[in-house]
C-alpha cells in the first residue's frame, strides 16, 4: 500500500535547531522529496531560520515553533493545537527535546503518532551524570512508550540504541541518509574554484568538510598531511568552524605545513569546493553516518575514511574510497598519498561511488522508506505490517 492511499492528513518533520548543519539538511531532504511523493509534509521549525527560509524557497509549509525554557511549553501548546485541529497525523522528532514536547502534546492532544529519528552514536543524554542523569533516563524511559516507532540513521547507530536498551528490536528501524543529487549547473566550476582558494597550477586539491570539534579527528588529518610526500604537490582545505579551531590551527603551523594546509572557516559553498577536489577526506573515527561522503560520492569524487561508524555503511573499501584505521595518521597519509599519484584509481573509485550513491544514498530512496515506516505507525499492527517492517530493514546494507 502507498502511503499517499493512507488517508494522511500531515506529516510534520520537527526540529528546534536554529542553525542549518547535517539534521537540518536531512529533513529538508527528505521533505522535498516526500512532497514529489505526494506525501503531505510540513516542517516545525523556529523562524526565521536557516531551515524554514529553505523549506520556503522549495514550497514546503512551515510550523513556527519557539524555542524557550527548559521543556517548552509555548511549543507543546502550539503543537497541541496543530494535532487537534486535525492539521497533523504524525510528528517525526529529530532530537530528544523535540520527541519530548511532541509526546506530551499528543496526549494532551489525544490524537496523532511520534515518530523519532537517532542521528547520533552517543546523543547527550548519555554524558549526564548525577540528578540530570536519572531524571533523563526516567524521561527517556516514558518517551519510548509514546514512540511509535525509533529510525536510525545507519546500521552502527541502530546497533548502539540496541545496546542502551532505548527501545525493543521490533521498534527500530534503519533508514540510510539519502541527498538530492547535486547540480552540478548550479556550482562553480572547479576552476573558478581553485583559482579562488589560490590552489597552484598543477597542484591537487583535497577537501575535508566538517566541524571542528574534538570527535571529528581533524588532528589526524592534519598529522597525515603532514607526511604526504610525491612528486605533484598537494592543498589540503579544511571547511568549517568550531570550537578546536585554534587548537587545529596551532597542530598546523607546528608542523609546519600552514601552505598546504588552511582552514577556511564557514563556507556556503562546499559542494563547490567537492566539485573542484581530487580528493574528500573524512578523518572522524566514529561517525554516525557520514553526509559529507555521500555528497562527494555524488560529486563523483574518491573518499578515504575511517573504518567504523556509518562510514563502513557508505565506502566500499578499495572500490568507492579508502577506509583507514580510526585515529591512524600514517595509515591516512599513505592512503592519501597512494590516490594522489594515481588519476586513474581516483577516477575508477570517483565513477564506482557515483554509481553506488545512486543505488543506495539519494533523497527519493530515503522517502520511500521512511514512507515504510509511517504507513506502519499509522496502520495496526499485522501480519502485513510486520511484513513491510522486513521490507524496509531488508533494504539495510
Amino acid at each position: 500500500m502507498s502511503i499517499a492511499n493512507a488517508n494522511i492528513v500531515q506529516v510534520l518533520l520537527l526540529t528546534d535547531a536554529d542553525v542549518f548543519a547535517g539534521t537540518e539538511r536531512h529533513i529538508l531532504d527528505l521533505g522535498v522529496s516526500l512532497t514529489a511523493q505526494r506525501i503531505n509534509t510540513k516542517i516545525g521549525c523556529p523562524v526565521p531560520s536557516p531551515l524554514s527560509e529553505r523549506a520556503a524557497a522549495q514550497g514546503i509549509d512551515t510550523i513556527a515553533l519557539a524555542k524557550q525554557g527548559p521543556i517548552g511549553f509555548v511549543t507543546v501548546q502550539r503543537l497541541r493545537k496543530v494535532l487537534w485541529s486535525k492539521q497533523v497525523d504524525l510528528i517525526h522528532a529529530h532530537n530528544g527535546r523535540t520527541a519530548f514536547q511532541a509526546a506530551l502534546a499528543i496526549r494532551l492532544a489525544g490524537r496523532g503518532k511520534l515518530i523519532v529519528t537517532e542521528h547520533f552514536l552517543q546523543p547527550n543524554r548519555i554524558s549526564r551524570s548525577g540528578l540530570r542523569r536519572i531524571v533523563s533516563r526516567a524521561l527517556h524511559r516514558w518517551l519510548g512508550r509514546q514512540v511509535v516507532q525509533f529510525v536510525a540513521i545507519s546500521a552502527a547507530v541502530r546497533e548502539q540504541m540496541l545496546a542502551r536498551g532505548d527501545c525493543p528490536t521490533d521498534k527500530i528501524t534503519t533508514v540510510l541518509n539519502g541527498i538530492a543529487d547535486p547540480k552540478t549547473e548550479t556550482l562553480r566550476s572547479p576552476g573558478e574554484a581553485r583559482r579562488e582558494l589560490g590552489v597552484p597550477a598543477g597542484s591537487l586539491l583535497v577537501v575535508c568538510a566538517a566541524r571542528l570539534e574534538a570527535e571529528k579527528g581533524l588532528g589526524t588529518l592534519v598529522e597525515a598531511m603532514s607526511r604526504v610526500a610525491g612528486d605533484r604537490p598537494a592543498v589540503c582545505v579544511i571547511a568549517g568552524t568550531g570550537s578546536q579551531r585554534d587548537e587545529v590551527q596551532r597542530q598546523i603551523d607546528s608542523a609546519n605545513i600552514a601552505t598546504r594546509v588552511r582552514l577556511l572557516g564557514f563556507r556556503k559553498d562546499v559542494l563547490s569546493l567537492m566539485h573542484a577536489a581530487d580528493l574528500f577526506v573524512l578523518p572522524s573515527p566514529a561517525e554516525p553516518f557520514g553526509l559529507s561522503i555521500v555528497e562527494a560520492m555524488a560529486l563523483g569524487k574518491p573518499v578515504i575514511a575511517c573504518a567504523q561508524g556509518g562510514p563502513l555503511e557508505i565506502v566500499q573499501h578499495e572500490s568507492t574510497g579508502l577506509l583507514m584505521p580510526p585515529s591512524d595518521p600514517a595509515a591516512m597519509g599513505a592512503a592519501i598519498q597512494q590516490l594522489l599519484q594515481d588519476d586513474d584509481l581516483r577516477r575508477q573509485f570517483g565513477d564506482n561511488g557515483r554509481a553506488r550513491y545512486l543505488q543506495y544514498f539519494t533523497a527519493d530512496r530515503m522517502a520511500e522508506d521512511m514512507s515504510r515506516v509511517y504507513q506502519r505507525a499509522l496502520l495496526p499492527r499485522t501480519n502485513a505490517t510486520a511484513d513491510a517492517l522486513a521490507t524496509t530493514n531488508a533494504r539495510e546494507l
